[in-house]
């Protein structure tokens, strides 16, 4: 009986299906997105697939600066709109992390990246009275959301480009919870979160981009959590050898120079997405006490003496 009960036991495992890898690979929502995960039932993937592309694509119409027709571009122009549920909880987030880190990140940073040049091909070092003049626009406690609606003042624009990529990877993970997937990997423009194990059996491997040259600089690992990395590289100038990247500081309206890379490890993509940000405008030693006061996990690299120099959070 005893003999009869392994080799049932064995028929079970060695006649289960296999999970198999789907992907799914498309620039949008700003960036490439790049997802895997293994599913034995293939009318499903098929299924979760077309939810993943649909939600993305949503995702982009509702927060694309750039598209006249977006929810942003809406509240830009009329300075006011109807918020469903979700995209109001990501407002809400947002107004979290403003307050969390002092308003060193803010979606109202728009006027300033406009003025130097970030949405264009002109990219320009602004006059001090300019900078001056256009802070006053930039301002997080003037965004006002009164139940399902909210209000700008006139002369505000709102741009969500610093948490779209890590709230869009969140709306995946959920896809794939709802689903009953257990090995995933998603990765949208940088913003990563792995879920499970990986088909190895193991966490996920990520690595971290080398901010001063090709490649990666370490490898980190995922399991069922998140990490968002920030750099002076992803889109910056150079005048007079002083690289100006397109994270600016909402206090001086000057880009943030203190540090070269900036990543954060969190059970929310679009957490991670929001502090990344906040922490690069702090710099690498500011940045890291933050970090430590509140145990969020990070690690930063920053430039000193033209050699890199790297940081990690307790």
């Amino acid at each position: 009986m005893k003999n009869k009960f392994i080799l049932v036991f064995a028929f079970i495992i060695f006649c289960a299906k296999q999970d198999k890898e789907y992907q799914y690979n498309r620039v949008i929502v700003g960036g490439p997105c790049e997802i895997k995960f293994y599913c034995n039932n293939e009318i499903q993937a098929k299924k979760i697939l077309q939810e993943i592309d649909d939600t993305l694509k949503e995702t982009d119409s509702l927060l694309n600066y750039f598209s006249p027709k977006s929810l942003v571009s809406e509240i830009n122009t009329q300075h006011r709109a109807y918020l469903t549920p979700e995209i109001k909880e990501l407002f809400l987030l947002s107004d979290s992390i403003s307050r969390l880190t002092n308003g060193l990140f803010d979606i109202s940073i728009a006027p300033l990246l406009e003025l130097w040049g970030f949405y264009s091909d002109k990219r320009r070092v602004p006059t001090k009275q300019e900078i001056e003049q256009t802070k006053k626009m930039v301002d997080y406690r003037k965004i006002k959301i009164k139940g399902d609606t909210i209000n700008i003042p006139e002369n505000m624009k709102l741009d969500l480009g610093g948490i779209a990529q890590g709230f869009a990877a969140d709306q995946i993970v959920e896809i794939f919870k709802k689903y009953g997937i257990k090995s995933a990997i998603i990765n949208i423009a940088g913003e990563v979160y792995g879920l499970g194990m990986s088909p190895k059996k193991r966490s996920w491997i990520v690595g971290i981009k080398n901010p001063r040259g090709e490649g990666i600089i370490e490898k980190v690992e995922l399991n069922d959590n998140a990490l968002s990395t920030s750099g002076d590289y992803e889109k910056f100038f150079v005048i007079n050898n002083i690289r100006y990247a397109h994270i600016i500081d909402p206090r001086t309206g000057y880009p943030a120079r203190e540090f070269a890379s900036v990543t954060i490890f969190a059970q929310s993509t679009a957490f991670a997405d929001g502090i990344a940000t906040a922490v690069s405008v702090m710099g690498a030693h500011q940045g890291k006490k933050f970090l430590d006061s509140l145990r969020i996990k990070g690690i930063i690299y920053y430039e000193k003496d033209n050699r890199l120099e790297r940081l990690e959070s307790e």
